[in-house]
């Protein structure tokens, strides 16, 4: 099995392979912790492991926890490596750790995601005791929505944040409305790119559809569903207020956990919509839940980066409304794949909901353009070859770039 110790493992394979093709050797850190659970992207960090490694390569994740049995036999079956380091708190044996990792498996690229991009005290020792590695950056992060970017920085800080995005030798932007921030900064060394889903796992079902519904005691109800973690800059309340607004056979299912959950089940209570509304809990997996509603809904109130739960949406053939913030409108194109709505706003959400229940056909058309849209932009096969480029040979062009991979 090859989910073993960092410390005892011997000089890695296929370094010849991996050299002929182009590849960097990558070790891809990741503040996630993937216990219990097979997310877009953890599989996206599985399905480039695998890529990888079918070209003599090596693309090897660390996690923050150790996977669990299933997730480590999935590894496991494809002959892959992956390892844990939780470097959220700066320990001089962690460090020691990761070194070891750099330099046994003679990692070229050390690739940081949802860790801080400036005070990461492990990435400032990588950098001086191995200079030749080059470390990338992925910003997945959304922005608060009263944090104009004309405000967040003096001139003097604005400079100063630059020099220090200098260390990375790519900043990676999961949408368009990312890379535009990062340009506010000199000196990054920018790209888009955006995530790529499973289309095969996430797609319609109707077997599915008819099994979750009758578990759930659903029959010809009207269910909006909504993903993510509960906090306020979700924006679930402002989907509850909105089911509030339309008819009795519009219902809300909410999958996910977090510290808003219960001011929105007394909010629930408050509307009297206690027989309507269903918090289902974390999930292992959604796509069950989402080939089982009629639309979904992203009511963020912050500018998302992206929104990856809306592409899965969309993949199992569901019309999406959403907010119009960040980078959700790349995503979801109005009145195309779904609808937008301005952010915070339920009654404008409810009309918008209200069009989708008595319009079957039109629900229909927008469902399968989102289908076909995520299809084209955003699925492994449309992506995977964008991914690889990022990491081979060094581009020779200008400070900013865009990728353009959909």
């Amino acid at each position: 099995m090859t989910i073993s110790s960092p410390v005892e493992r011997s000089r890695p394979q296929c370094v010849r392979g991996n050299r002929e093709n182009g590849l960097k050797r990558v070790l891809f850190v990741l503040a996630l912790d993937p216990a219990g659970k097979f997310g877009s992207i953890e599989e996206q960090v599985f399905t480039l492991s695998r890529a990888f490694r079918e070209r003599s390569g090596l693309f090897l994740p660390v996690f923050l926890r150790p996977l669990d049995p299933e997730s480590a036999a999935r590894y496991a079956k494809e002959g892959l490596t992956v390892e844990s380091l939780d470097l959220r708190q700066f320990r001089i044996g962690t460090l020691r750790r990761l070194l070891h990792l750099v330099r046994s498996h003679e990692i070229e690229v050390v690739h940081w995601n949802f860790y801080h991009p400036l005070f990461n005290g492990y990435l400032w020792w990588v950098s001086v005791l191995t200079p030749r590695v080059q470390h990338f950056y992925t910003d997945h992060i959304s922005r608060p929505r009263d944090e104009p970017a004309t405000r967040r920085w003096g001139r003097l800080k604005r400079l100063l944040k630059g020099a220090l995005y200098s260390r990375y030798r790519r900043v990676l932007c999961v949408s368009d409305y990312v890379l535009g921030r990062s340009r506010e900064l000199p000196w990054i060394r920018s790209q888009r790119i955006y995530h790529f889903i499973n289309t095969d796992r996430f797609r319609p079902d109707s077997a599915v559809r008819r099994d979750v519904r009758q578990a759930l005691g659903v029959n010809d109800e009207f269910v909006v569903i909504a993903v993510g973690y509960l906090i306020k800059d979700k924006g679930i309340d402002v989907a509850v207020r909105a089911i509030a607004a339309l008819p009795e056979r519009v219902m809300l299912w909410g999958v996910g956990d977090g510290p808003e959950l219960g001011n929105l089940q007394t909010l629930a209570r408050s509307l009297g919509l206690e027989r309507r509304l269903r918090f289902l809990g974390p999930r292992a997996q959604v796509e069950p839940f989402l080939q089982g509603a009629d639309c979904f809904v992203c009511p963020s109130l912050w500018a998302e980066a992206a929104g990856l739960v809306n592409l899965e949406a969309m993949a199992c053939g569901l019309p999406v409304v959403a907010s119009r913030i960040g980078g959700i409108p790349e995503l979801v194109r109005d009145e195309e794949t779904g609808l937008l709505f301005t952010p915070g706003d339920h009654d404008e959400l409810a009309q918008r909901l209200l069009g989708l229940l008595q319009d079957e056909q039109f629900r229909g058309v927008l469902g399968q353009r989102a289908r076909s849209s995520t299809l084209e932009r955003f699925s492994i096969q449309s992506q995977i070859d964008g991914y690889l480029r990022l990491y081979r040979t060094e581009q020779k062009s200008s400070v900013v770039q865009t990728v353009s991979v959909d």
